[in-house]
């Protein structure tokens, strides 16, 4: 599931069927559990490519201090780092411009956004049980009762 399939979803599960707020009340409980399904998906999405991150970032600070063995190269299907061994001082502008590094933190901000839009569905659906409970109530002061 991609952010906009996400969005898509959550504008139709936001709908409120007015003449059946009965439903829509029960119908809240399963919303919550579907994104919450969703919301423990996209966490440990997040924990697993943070994992793979830092690992890979360890490897590349490795690799560019040229302390990469052959068979290890060979395995990474990477080749001799030839530029001069960064100075500490330079490790992290190295790191911060690896492109292999970049794609990662493009796929982490991109499950985080998703992770924040979920969070934000899960408030709002909190916020349905509210109005819900609340146009119960007006139909219930209407009828004279």
């Amino acid at each position: 599931m991609n952010l906009n399939e996400l969005l898509e979803m959550w504008s139709l599960d936001a709908n409120i069927d007015e003449e059946h707020l009965d439903r829509e009340s029960i119908a809240n409980s399963k919303l919550h559990s579907k994104y919450l399904n969703h919301l423990m998906y996209f966490k440990s999405k997040y924990i697993a490519l943070t994992s793979e991150y830092n690992l890979l970032r360890q490897k590349k600070f490795r690799y560019y201090r040229g302390e990469f063995t052959q068979d290890e190269l060979i395995v990474e299907g990477w080749s001799q780092f030839q530029g001069t061994k960064p100075l500490k001082s330079e490790m992290e502008e190295r790191l911060l411009g690896d492109q292999d590094l970049n794609r990662l933190t493009i796929k982490i901000s991109y499950v985080k956004l998703i992770i924040e839009t979920i969070e934000s569905i899960m408030n709002q659906l909190k916020s349905k049980d509210w109005e819900i409970k609340n146009a119960i109530a007006f139909k219930v002061f209407v009828a004279g009762g």
